[in-house]
Order: structure tokens, then sequence, then C-alpha cells
């Protein structure tokens, strides 16, 4: 039969996931000389390479395991593409959990050359088995390529110059790369059946300087999406603009986000219960982060 599809799944410390992910990938109505899974982990400090070993022994094809000092998600993927064997690669990431239709359905859905194919992704706390429901339709996502769970030609990826590696810290890398393949001429299509879980635990307060990190990390690398690509769209898309700029500062007088009563306030609404106060709460906060990213990185590149 040959291989048809090539599964690359970036990971960086999920030890914990990628048992459900890779268990997930094993249980597939595509026969298993059909496709291949690539691993490729950026430098992880926990068990992944001891985990990975344990379920190269179950897996019921291939299975493979590339190691790469710390170099950022932008490399892993290019590293996995590189390295594939079969004319489609599918993204996959470490803490998705995919339906036995998965990799069939990606296949199925590539009708013709040039395709972007995006799966539904839908959110749970905690591991859950997707097989056990009717697919799920309610993930209105319309990112032209987002490599949680996208697939397209390997030729495509490489003539449209691979991921820019110059992208390290969070954020932007595959929508930078979507823009280039739409370029190109490739078209998105959905695919319903192909949708997986996305494993995303609740915030909690010990998590939120981690979680602002990466929001100012995410402004960053968005000025950075736009110095490469200085077009009206995506000046849109990454909201560098007077309008939001403005509409974040009305909402942070005094800059009070930095101020460590905000954190106190948010553990009160956690205490209380109040998730919707302490959700809006949090998204202000993020998004004066990201605006804080935004104009660290525009005032180090002029």
């Amino acid at each position: 039969m040959g291989l048809k599809a090539s599964v690359v799944i970036p990971a960086y410390n999920s030890g914990k996931l990628l048992p459900h992910c890779l268990g997930a990938l094993f249980n597939q109505t595509a026969p298993p000389g059909s496709y291949e899974i690539i691993v490729v982990d950026d430098g992880s400090t926990d068990q992944t390479p001891e985990i990975i070993a344990d379920l190269q022994q179950q897996a019921p094809g291939e299975l493979r395991y590339i190691r790469l000092e710390r170099s950022g998600r932008a490399k892993a993927r290019n590293t996995g593409a590189l390295a594939a064997k079969a004319p489609l690669v599918i993204y996959l990431d470490s803490d998705m959990i995919v339906r036995r239709e998965f990799v069939a359905s990606h296949l199925a859905a590539h009708t013709r050359p040039g395709l972007i194919v995006n799966g539904s992704v839908l959110n749970t706390p905690v591991p859950a088995d997707p097989n056990t429901k009717a697919p799920q339709y309610n993930d209105f996502s319309r990112a032209f390529f987002a490599t949680g769970n996208v697939s397209v030609e390997r030729e495509k990826l490489i003539a449209a110059g691979l991921f820019d590696e110059s992208f390290v810290e969070y954020g932007w890398e595959d929508l930078e790369l979507g823009h280039r393949l739409r370029l190109l001429g490739l078209k998105r299509v959905k695919s319903l059946s192909a949708w997986s879980y996305h494993v995303q635990a609740p915030v909690r307060l010990e998590n939120i300087p981690a979680l602002l990190n990466k929001e100012k990390e995410r402004g960053h690398t968005a000025v950075l999406f736009y110095r490469k690509h200085p077009s009206f769209s995506v000046r849109m898309t990454t909201l560098i603009t007077p309008v939001f700029f403005a509409w974040i500062k009305l909402l942070t007088p005094f800059r009070w986000p930095e101020r460590p009563g905000a954190t106190k306030l948010l553990a009160f609404f956690e205490r209380r219960g109040c998730k919707g106060a302490f959700n809006l709460l949090l998204s202000i906060m993020r998004s004066y982060a990201y605006v804080q990213g935004l104009k660290e990185a525009l005032g180090n590149n002029g």
C-alpha cells in the first residue's frame, strides 16, 4: 500500500498526555501501513524519551522519535516535515486526542492537489475518548492554517519555505506560514469528521503568570509577523491598530493589571466561584499583556 500520511507531533514536556494522543493514533480505521507517526521532542525535561520508548513497543505501525535541543515549535515542525516519508503531512499537537477515523478523514478530504484541510478542535478539561460521542461540529474557527489539527501536502510546505524559524517565542508561526501558503494559491477546507479533543485544563491562579507571559510573547511575535508581511489584513489580524491600543488603555487605567491587587481580585473571584467575573478580568489582563508585548517589540524594531 505504501505510506500516504505522516502525522507530525511536536512535543515539549508532554509526557502525561502523549500516551493519550498516541494511543488514539494507534487505533485508527486507516491501515497501520498507510501512515507513520513522528514525534519531535523539542528538548523536553520530563520523561518523554522513556515514555516514547515504551509506546514504540505498542505501535501497530511506524512510530519515530526525534530529539532536538530546545529550539521552538517552528523548528520542531520543520524537522518533522523534512523527516516525513509520506506525501501528506498531518500536524497534530501533543495535547490532542483524535477519533478513530482521524487519519482516514484527512486523507479523504484531499480530493485534489493544493488543499489545506483543517480538522475541528473541541476543548476538554481532562483527557477523554472522542469516540464515545457523535462527531461534534461546534468548532467555528476560521483560521487558514491552524497547526493543532491540519494537513497539507509535504511538497507545498517545502515550496512555501516551511515554518519561519525566527519565530522562537510563542505564537503566530502557523498563521505566518498560512499566509505564504495562501499566496501560493492553496485553498482551505474543513473536515468535520477529523475532529479532535484538545486537553485544556481550567485556568488556575498559580498558572496565570505563565499565561500572561505567553501573551506578552505572542505580542512580540505578532510584530515579527507584521514586519514580514506589512499588509492591512495582517495588521487587523494581529490588532496592531491605534483603536485596539486605545481600547485596552481605556480598560486598564493606572496600569492596574500590573498591580498586586489584580491578582488578589482574581483570587477572590476564584474562591467565590465567580467564573464570569474571573474570566472577564483575566481576559482584560491577557489583552493588556499582549499589548505590552506589542509595545516592547515595536520599540525594539523602531
